[in-house]
């Protein structure tokens, strides 16, 4: 192990298959370094969502001025890809609906869309340039995801690497090609380890910069696993559910 690191408070990712536990193994150099004066809770937010809202702004080429629309914004990455937009000077428009509403408010998007709505996709064209949206970030799928691709502009950017109504959303190559409209999946942000890690190292300087906040809507304890799983399938949360384990 790298010297450096003996006492210091890291991160890591632990792979996408196994179970919860208290205690886990990772190589050394998949370690990344907690900076000083951040919350250890913070940081472990930002291990998945993170790396996953940079590299989708990086993929999708958001750029200032850029109207930028957010579908699922009240989800941990939704909220990381509202604060994104903002930092970067894009016009924001977040999608969500419920209860969750006044809390994605809060965020400061431009404008917020109720997804509940039965016109919801007429009120989020009106707040968009009449050529439509630069970019959608699509992190539901299903229907509301397909719904949104009808947002996108010319030569825009449409990003479906959601998947909480239960399947991606579902576009039609030929429609996209023909309006010169880049899409995207899931396989975009399918990353090496390699740049796992400097994601992961960028959103952490982000989350100290301020750029990044991650909102931490509800915590369990490990053997509430069941429950936090629960809780994240009724789609009744706000933003990143943690589980944290008492050692």
């Amino acid at each position: 192990m790298d010297s450096g690191l003996n006492g210091r408070r890291v991160v890591a990712h632990t792979g996408n298959e196994g179970g919860y536990a208290d205690r886990a193994v990772v190589a050394a150099d998949a370690l990344s370094s907690v900076p000083d004066g951040l919350d250890l809770t913070v940081a472990a937010a930002l291990l998945h969502d993170g790396p996953t809202a940079l590299a989708l702004f990086d993929i999708t080429k958001v750029s200032p001025g850029d109207a930028v629309v957010v579908i699922g914004a009240s989800g941990g990455l939704g909220v990381l890809l509202v604060q994104l937009g903002r930092a970067c000077g894009a016009r924001v428009v977040a999608v969500a609906r419920g209860a969750k509403l006044d809390r994605v408010r809060e965020l400061g998007p431009d404008a917020v869309i109720d997804s509940e709505h039965p016109d919801w996709l007429a009120q989020a064209r009106a707040t968009l340039p009449a050529a439509g949206a630069d970019v959608v970030l699509d992190n539901v799928g299903g229907g509301l995801g397909e719904a949104s691709f009808a947002l996108v502009a010319p030569a825009g950017r449409f990003s479906g690497h959601g998947t909480p109504s239960g399947r991606f959303a579902q576009v039609d190559q030929t429609t996209a090609d023909r309006h010169g409209i880049v899409v995207t999946g899931i396989e975009a942000v399918q990353m090496s380890e390699d740049d796992l890690k400097r994601y992961t190292e960028r959103a952490l300087r982000a989350a100290v910069a301020g750029t990044l906040a991650p909102v931490i809507g509800q915590t369990f304890t490990l053997d509430q696993a069941g429950s936090a799983h629960a809780a994240i399938e009724s789609r009744a949360v706000f933003g990143k559910t943690l589980l944290i384990a008492r050692i």
